[in-house]
Protein backbone atom coordinates (compact mmCIF):
# COMPACT_ATOMS: atom_id res chain seq x y z
CA UNK A 1 0.00 0.00 0.00
CA UNK A 2 2.89 1.88 0.87
CA UNK A 3 4.27 1.93 -2.55
CA UNK A 4 1.15 2.37 -4.25
CA UNK A 5 0.59 5.56 -2.28
CA UNK A 6 4.08 6.73 -2.82
CA UNK A 7 4.28 6.34 -7.07
CA UNK A 8 0.70 7.43 -7.36
CA UNK A 9 1.31 10.85 -5.25
CA UNK A 10 1.97 13.83 -7.74
CA UNK A 11 4.34 15.23 -5.56
CA UNK A 12 7.98 14.05 -6.86
CA UNK A 13 9.48 11.44 -4.02
CA UNK A 14 12.96 9.98 -4.62
CA UNK A 15 15.83 8.32 -2.48
CA UNK A 16 19.63 8.95 -3.43
CA UNK A 17 22.90 7.19 -2.48
CA UNK A 18 25.63 9.10 -0.44
CA UNK A 19 26.86 9.74 -4.15
CA UNK A 20 23.66 11.24 -5.32
CA UNK A 21 22.76 8.07 -7.94
CA UNK A 22 18.76 7.23 -7.62
CA UNK A 23 17.40 4.05 -5.34
CA UNK A 24 14.15 4.91 -6.01
CA UNK A 25 11.72 7.56 -7.42
CA UNK A 26 7.81 7.76 -8.13
CA UNK A 27 6.37 8.15 -10.94
CA UNK A 28 6.40 12.04 -10.88
CA UNK A 29 10.01 12.36 -10.78
CA UNK A 30 10.26 10.46 -13.71
CA UNK A 31 8.28 12.89 -15.20
CA UNK A 32 9.85 16.00 -13.88
CA UNK A 33 12.98 14.68 -14.91
CA UNK A 34 12.18 13.77 -18.37
CA UNK A 35 12.68 10.05 -17.83
CA UNK A 36 10.15 7.45 -19.30
CA UNK A 37 9.18 5.63 -15.80
CA UNK A 38 11.24 5.58 -12.66
CA UNK A 39 12.81 2.56 -13.43
CA UNK A 40 15.18 4.44 -15.43
CA UNK A 41 16.15 6.66 -13.17
CA UNK A 42 17.88 4.12 -10.58
CA UNK A 43 21.34 4.06 -10.60
CA UNK A 44 21.69 7.24 -11.91
CA UNK A 45 22.32 11.08 -11.07
CA UNK A 46 20.95 14.57 -11.87
CA UNK A 47 24.04 14.79 -14.22
CA UNK A 48 22.34 12.63 -16.62
CA UNK A 49 19.28 14.84 -17.14
CA UNK A 50 20.03 17.96 -16.33
CA UNK A 51 22.67 20.70 -17.78
CA UNK A 52 26.30 20.31 -15.91
CA UNK A 53 25.93 24.20 -13.82
CA UNK A 54 22.40 23.04 -12.72
CA UNK A 55 22.86 18.94 -11.66
CA UNK A 56 25.90 20.58 -9.62
CA UNK A 57 23.69 22.76 -7.53
CA UNK A 58 21.15 19.76 -7.04
CA UNK A 59 24.50 17.63 -5.67
CA UNK A 60 25.90 20.36 -4.00
CA UNK A 61 22.63 20.80 -1.90
CA UNK A 62 22.41 16.90 -0.98
CA UNK A 63 25.86 16.66 -0.22
CA UNK A 64 25.62 19.05 2.60
CA UNK A 65 22.79 17.31 3.99
CA UNK A 66 24.33 14.02 3.78
CA UNK A 67 27.36 15.77 5.33
CA UNK A 68 26.22 17.85 8.00
CA UNK A 69 23.15 16.15 8.85
CA UNK A 70 21.06 18.84 8.26
CA UNK A 71 17.67 18.97 6.37
CA UNK A 72 17.05 20.88 3.70
CA UNK A 73 13.70 22.46 4.05
CA UNK A 74 11.11 24.41 1.49
CA UNK A 75 13.51 25.32 -1.30
CA UNK A 76 12.81 26.56 -4.52
CA UNK A 77 14.35 24.77 -7.61
CA UNK A 78 14.19 26.19 -11.13
CA UNK A 79 14.12 23.88 -14.07
CA UNK A 80 14.80 25.31 -17.86
CA UNK A 81 12.32 23.35 -19.71
CA UNK A 82 11.83 22.76 -23.59
CA UNK A 83 11.18 26.21 -25.13
CA UNK A 84 12.87 27.95 -22.38
CA UNK A 85 9.89 27.71 -20.24
CA UNK A 86 10.74 27.55 -16.28
CA UNK A 87 9.18 24.73 -13.88
CA UNK A 88 9.68 25.68 -10.21
CA UNK A 89 9.88 22.76 -8.04
CA UNK A 90 9.19 23.49 -3.69
CA UNK A 91 12.27 20.74 -2.19
CA UNK A 92 12.47 19.15 0.72
CA UNK A 93 15.52 17.06 1.45
CA UNK A 94 16.66 15.14 4.45
CA UNK A 95 19.35 12.67 5.59
CA UNK A 96 18.39 9.19 4.36
CA UNK A 97 19.67 7.26 7.74
CA UNK A 98 19.75 3.75 8.51
CA UNK A 99 18.52 1.61 11.57
CA UNK A 100 22.55 2.00 12.97
CA UNK A 101 22.06 5.99 12.73
CA UNK A 102 24.64 6.30 9.95
CA UNK A 103 23.60 8.54 6.79
CA UNK A 104 22.92 6.16 3.66
CA UNK A 105 21.97 9.22 1.41
CA UNK A 106 19.58 11.69 1.02
CA UNK A 107 15.67 11.34 0.72
CA UNK A 108 13.88 14.08 -1.42
CA UNK A 109 10.75 15.58 -1.81
CA UNK A 110 9.50 18.13 -4.69
CA UNK A 111 5.95 19.58 -5.28
CA UNK A 112 5.51 21.48 -8.92
CA UNK A 113 4.60 25.40 -7.54
CA UNK A 114 5.40 26.70 -11.19
CA UNK A 115 1.29 27.67 -11.54
CA UNK A 116 2.34 29.67 -8.06
CA UNK A 117 5.26 31.55 -9.45
CA UNK A 118 3.57 32.40 -12.59
CA UNK A 119 0.55 33.68 -10.80
CA UNK A 120 2.67 35.95 -8.46
CA UNK A 121 4.77 37.05 -11.60
CA UNK A 122 1.63 38.07 -13.60
CA UNK A 123 0.74 39.52 -9.99
CA UNK A 124 4.00 41.42 -9.89
CA UNK A 125 3.42 42.88 -13.38
CA UNK A 126 -0.16 43.84 -12.74
CA UNK A 127 1.30 45.75 -8.97
CA UNK A 128 4.10 47.67 -10.80
CA UNK A 129 1.68 48.66 -13.53
CA UNK A 130 -0.77 49.62 -10.99
CA UNK A 131 2.35 51.68 -9.48
CA UNK A 132 3.36 53.08 -12.51
CA UNK A 133 -0.22 54.38 -13.90
CA UNK A 134 -0.78 55.42 -10.33
CA UNK A 135 2.55 57.84 -10.25
CA UNK A 136 2.51 58.54 -14.27
CA UNK A 137 0.66 60.45 -16.73
CA UNK A 138 -0.90 58.33 -19.19
CA UNK A 139 -0.44 60.60 -22.51
CA UNK A 140 3.12 61.57 -21.69
CA UNK A 141 5.20 59.16 -19.49
CA UNK A 142 6.10 61.65 -17.64
CA UNK A 143 5.88 62.07 -13.54
CA UNK A 144 2.04 63.03 -13.29
CA UNK A 145 1.30 66.48 -10.67
CA UNK A 146 1.38 64.34 -7.38
CA UNK A 147 4.19 62.28 -7.98
CA UNK A 148 6.59 65.29 -9.28
CA UNK A 149 5.57 67.60 -6.58
CA UNK A 150 6.28 64.81 -4.04
CA UNK A 151 9.35 64.04 -5.38
CA UNK A 152 9.66 67.70 -5.51
CA UNK A 153 9.33 68.16 -1.65
CA UNK A 154 11.89 65.08 -0.92
CA UNK A 155 14.15 67.12 -3.08
CA UNK A 156 14.13 70.08 -0.63
CA UNK A 157 14.30 67.91 2.02
CA UNK A 158 17.29 66.30 0.98
CA UNK A 159 18.96 69.62 -0.48
CA UNK A 160 18.24 71.00 2.89
CA UNK A 161 19.93 68.37 4.91
CA UNK A 162 22.78 68.42 2.12
CA UNK A 163 23.25 72.18 2.01
CA UNK A 164 22.78 72.35 -1.49
CA UNK A 165 20.40 74.11 -3.81
CA UNK A 166 17.43 72.88 -5.99
CA UNK A 167 16.20 74.41 -9.25
CA UNK A 168 12.86 74.31 -10.29
CA UNK A 169 11.92 74.82 -13.85
CA UNK A 170 7.95 75.45 -14.33
CA UNK A 171 7.60 75.20 -18.51
CA UNK A 172 4.08 76.24 -20.25
CA UNK A 173 4.12 75.86 -24.18
CA UNK A 174 3.75 79.14 -25.47
CA UNK A 175 0.05 79.77 -27.64
CA UNK A 176 -0.45 75.83 -27.15
CA UNK A 177 -3.98 76.35 -27.76
CA UNK A 178 -4.05 77.56 -30.65
CA UNK A 179 -2.30 74.28 -31.78
CA UNK A 180 -5.65 72.63 -30.68
CA UNK A 181 -7.57 75.49 -32.62
CA UNK A 182 -5.75 75.22 -35.70
CA UNK A 183 -4.96 71.25 -35.74
CA UNK A 184 -6.61 69.33 -33.42
CA UNK A 185 -6.22 67.80 -30.17
CA UNK A 186 -4.75 64.72 -31.26
CA UNK A 187 -2.12 66.92 -33.06
CA UNK A 188 -1.96 68.42 -29.03
CA UNK A 189 -1.18 65.11 -28.00
CA UNK A 190 1.47 65.01 -30.60
CA UNK A 191 2.91 68.30 -29.56
CA UNK A 192 2.80 67.13 -25.64
CA UNK A 193 4.23 63.66 -25.89
CA UNK A 194 7.31 65.36 -28.37
CA UNK A 195 7.62 68.15 -25.86
CA UNK A 196 8.28 65.42 -22.83
CA UNK A 197 10.77 63.49 -25.11
CA UNK A 198 12.76 66.52 -25.88
CA UNK A 199 13.08 67.51 -22.03
CA UNK A 200 13.57 64.66 -20.74
CA UNK A 201 16.56 63.91 -23.44
CA UNK A 202 17.90 67.12 -22.53
CA UNK A 203 18.10 66.57 -18.65
CA UNK A 204 20.36 64.82 -16.38
CA UNK A 205 20.08 61.63 -15.64
CA UNK A 206 18.97 61.94 -12.24
CA UNK A 207 16.74 65.40 -13.01
CA UNK A 208 13.17 64.91 -12.80
CA UNK A 209 10.33 65.54 -15.36
CA UNK A 210 6.99 65.57 -14.62
CA UNK A 211 3.83 67.20 -16.51
CA UNK A 212 2.52 69.61 -13.98
CA UNK A 213 -1.07 70.04 -15.83
CA UNK A 214 -2.21 70.67 -19.35
CA UNK A 215 1.06 72.06 -21.30
CA UNK A 216 2.60 72.62 -18.35
CA UNK A 217 5.88 71.03 -17.21
CA UNK A 218 8.00 70.87 -13.92
CA UNK A 219 11.65 70.10 -14.31
CA UNK A 220 13.60 69.35 -11.14
CA UNK A 221 17.49 69.94 -10.75
CA UNK A 222 19.37 68.73 -7.85
CA UNK A 223 22.11 69.95 -6.84
CA UNK A 224 21.81 73.09 -8.78
CA UNK A 225 22.32 77.15 -7.94
CA UNK A 226 20.57 79.77 -9.64
CA UNK A 227 22.80 81.20 -12.48
CA UNK A 228 23.14 77.20 -13.81
CA UNK A 229 19.44 76.72 -13.21
CA UNK A 230 18.80 79.54 -15.86
CA UNK A 231 21.21 77.79 -18.28
CA UNK A 232 19.81 74.81 -18.41
CA UNK A 233 16.58 75.96 -18.54
CA UNK A 234 17.42 78.27 -21.30
CA UNK A 235 18.70 75.16 -22.90
CA UNK A 236 15.57 73.23 -22.46
CA UNK A 237 14.03 76.47 -24.17
CA UNK A 238 16.14 76.13 -27.10
CA UNK A 239 15.54 71.92 -27.17
CA UNK A 240 11.85 73.15 -27.89
CA UNK A 241 12.29 76.04 -30.36
CA UNK A 242 14.84 74.40 -32.09
CA UNK A 243 13.49 72.50 -34.94
CA UNK A 244 9.45 72.15 -35.95
CA UNK A 245 7.56 69.00 -34.00
CA UNK A 246 6.64 66.07 -36.48
CA UNK A 247 2.70 65.31 -36.08
CA UNK A 248 0.33 63.95 -38.48
CA UNK A 249 -1.06 67.26 -39.56
CA UNK A 250 2.97 68.46 -40.55
CA UNK A 251 5.21 70.07 -38.83
CA UNK A 252 4.47 72.34 -35.65
CA UNK A 253 6.40 74.93 -34.46
CA UNK A 254 6.02 75.81 -30.70
CA UNK A 255 8.66 77.96 -28.06
CA UNK A 256 7.94 76.99 -24.45
CA UNK A 257 8.50 79.92 -21.20
CA UNK A 258 10.06 78.82 -18.54
CA UNK A 259 9.49 80.26 -14.65
CA UNK A 260 13.29 79.48 -12.24
CA UNK A 261 13.31 79.05 -8.80
CA UNK A 262 16.69 77.97 -6.80
CA UNK A 263 15.85 76.94 -3.06
CA UNK A 264 18.55 76.80 -0.36
CA UNK A 265 17.87 74.89 2.45
CA UNK A 266 14.24 75.63 3.06
CA UNK A 267 13.09 72.25 3.03
CA UNK A 268 9.70 71.30 1.79
CA UNK A 269 7.61 73.26 4.65
CA UNK A 270 7.08 76.43 2.06
CA UNK A 271 6.59 74.09 -0.70
CA UNK A 272 3.41 75.97 -2.06
CA UNK A 273 5.27 79.07 -1.75
CA UNK A 274 8.18 78.24 -4.11
CA UNK A 275 5.86 76.76 -6.44
CA UNK A 276 4.26 79.85 -6.65
CA UNK A 277 6.97 82.18 -6.65
CA UNK A 278 8.18 79.87 -9.70
CA UNK A 279 4.40 80.67 -11.27
CA UNK A 280 5.12 84.13 -10.90
CA UNK A 281 8.33 84.07 -12.70
CA UNK A 282 6.55 82.47 -15.17
CA UNK A 283 3.96 84.57 -15.81
CA UNK A 284 6.60 87.73 -16.01
CA UNK A 285 8.04 85.30 -18.98
CA UNK A 286 4.49 85.49 -20.55
CA UNK A 287 3.86 88.69 -19.86
CA UNK A 288 7.41 89.64 -21.14
CA UNK A 289 7.12 88.00 -25.10
CA UNK A 290 7.17 84.42 -24.28
CA UNK A 291 10.01 82.14 -25.51
CA UNK A 292 12.23 82.92 -22.52
CA UNK A 293 13.38 82.36 -18.86
CA UNK A 294 12.76 84.53 -15.84
CA UNK A 295 14.23 83.75 -12.71
CA UNK A 296 12.07 84.18 -9.97
CA UNK A 297 13.34 86.70 -7.06
CA UNK A 298 14.73 84.92 -3.53
CA UNK A 299 11.89 83.19 -1.44
CA UNK A 300 12.21 85.13 2.30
Amino acid sequence: MLHAVVANLPDLIYVKDTQSRFLLANQATAFAMGAASSQDLLGKTDFDFYPRELAQGFFDDEQKVIRTGQPLVSQDEHLKETGEQTRWILTTKVPFTGADGRILGVIGIGRDITARKNLETELGKAQKELEFKATHDSLTGLLNRGAIVEMLEREFARGARMCSQTAVLLGDLDHFKDVNDTYGHQVGDEVLCETARRLTHTVRPYDLVGRYGGEEFLVILPNCAGPDALVRADQLRKTISATPMVTARGPVSLTISFGVLAVDGLGSRMLERMLHEADIALYAAKAAGRNQCKMAGPVL
